[in-house]
């Protein structure tokens, strides 16, 4: 099982499969702080999907990286108010797939969002639901700040930021996997699988967000180096693959600023016969902000009681009609303009 470095890859079309084989690898094993709804986990089976067209097997270039195609086919999602974030792949037959799985797959992008929308409610927790049109109170505000949606505390600890961001890095990287393995056709024992996330670098370069990534395959002693041009449009973020090939642990390959000056000096990058985009500029990153961890993994409820504390403090005044009138009028000569 190995990464062509040179000449044209070539696969031949394949029927869709509804149930695609995915790997359970040991980053994968951690599960998300919620328990699946019964609901998230009823698959649609679609009889059309969108975008039947003909596949076309994307080019190699001679430096042996995939070429850019029209549209890299995967999107990221973020909901911040949930605190969650989720991979959506498009596949060959036009059919949308989610990471975390929340049921499909999907005819269309719309569809997609939909069900990570009713999976994300299904796991609302009883005390966060707030009926249509209520006021905003002291115990309302409280909640809202201390908890997500699920009820999960929004406590930062290292730990915890750590384990989530290991999640969403592992469901980035098995989009890949099963996108590069659909692309050029490879099935069972030739198919890559994810074994281990190892280094993840972000880097900014001529007004363009691209990710640096390493991560091993399940029985191959080599590395993977991914790199990803991160391009927003409105709620998703597309994932555009501009490099995927291996690359030697051993050998240091191109020097690149990016990983270096930005923390990740361990990422293992391929050597000059492969191109990539990003990373070649010797500047620091601008942007950025302090942000304050609390160590400690010890008594939530001793967290949450001092911090409620603090919050009543600030929302002082929350439950009298006056404070919250005040807080909903426009001042004078200011008007609301909708589009």
């Amino acid at each position: 099982m190995h990464l062509p470095r040179s000449g044209r890859g070539r696969r031949r079309r394949r029927s869709h499969e509804s149930g695609e084989e995915r790997s359970r690898s040991s980053c994968q094993g951690d599960e998300e702080h919620e328990a699946k709804p019964a609901s998230a986990r009823t698959v649609q089976k679609p009889t059309t999907c969108a975008f039947q067209s003909k596949p076309v097997a994307p080019p190699w270039q001679p430096s042996g990286c995939l070429a850019l195609s029209l549209g890299s086919r995967i999107w990221e999602r973020s909901r911040r108010d949930w605190g969650r974030t989720f991979i959506i792949r498009l596949d060959l037959q036009g059919c949308f797939h989610t990471y975390p799985d929340v049921g499909g797959p999907f005819q269309n992008l719309q569809e997609a969002d939909k069900a990570i929308n009713r999976y994300l409610e299904d796991s609302r927790h009883p005390s966060m639901c707030v009926e249509e049109g209520a006021e905003l109170s002291m115990d309302r505000a409280v909640r809202e700040s201390l908890y997500y949606p699920d009820g999960t505390i929004m406590k930062r600890r290292r730990s915890s930021a750590v384990k989530e961001f290991r999640q969403r890095m592992c469901r980035t990287i098995q989009a890949l996997v099963d996108k590069y393995n659909e692309d050029h056709n490879l099935l069972k024992d030739e198919a890559h699988k994810l074994k281990d996330f190892l280094h993840y670098q972000s880097i900014r370069e001529n007004q363009c967000w691209y990710y640096h990534l390493n991560f091993t395959s399940a029985g191959s002693d080599n590395l993977i180096f991914v790199e990803v041009k991160c391009m927003p449009q409105k709620e998703h973020k597309e994932l555009l693959v501009c490099c995927f090939c291996t690359v030697n642990p051993n050998d240091n390959g191109q020097h690149c600023y990016g990983c270096a000056n930005h923390g990740e000096p361990d990422m293992k990058h391929p050597d000059n016969s492969v191109e990539y985009i990003a990373g070649h500029l010797d500047v620091y990153m601008p942007l950025g902000r302090y942000v304050e961890w609390s160590d400690s993994d010890g008594d939530d409820v001793k967290y949450v009681k001092k911090r409620e504390a603090e919050l009543r403090y600030m929302f002082k005044g929350l439950d009298k009609p006056e404070t919250t009138k005040r807080l909903f009028t426009l001042a004078p000569g200011v008007t609301i303009v909708r589009n």
